[in-house]
């Protein structure tokens, strides 16, 4: 925390960030059953959905700025590859 206090906010990492919670969001109501069983058993959606981040975004077919951080990101840790192998 004290070495990154002084970094400037950059609009363009929070949009960013809104957008990954807006996947994550769209994973745990889509995909994940755990969710899925709470909220079609009759569990407390309040207390399902609080986990969920409270800012998010969708847009469509968002692609990172080249060169970006965010783009670093997909190319290199967010795309299939055999993480053990490569160990």
């Amino acid at each position: 925390m004290r070495r990154r206090k002084d970094t400037a906010f950059a609009t363009a990492r929070s949009r960013s960030q809104h957008y990954r919670r807006g996947r994550y969001v769209e994973f745990n109501l889509v995909y994940d059953r755990g969710t899925l069983f709470g909220l079609q058993s009759g569990g407390r959606t309040e207390s399902i959905l609080m986990s969920l981040p409270p800012r998010v975004s969708w847009r469509y077919d968002w692609q990172p700025e080249p060169g970006s951080p965010e783009a670093e990101l997909y190319q290199t840790f967010l795309k299939p590859q055999d993480w053990i192998a490569a160990g």
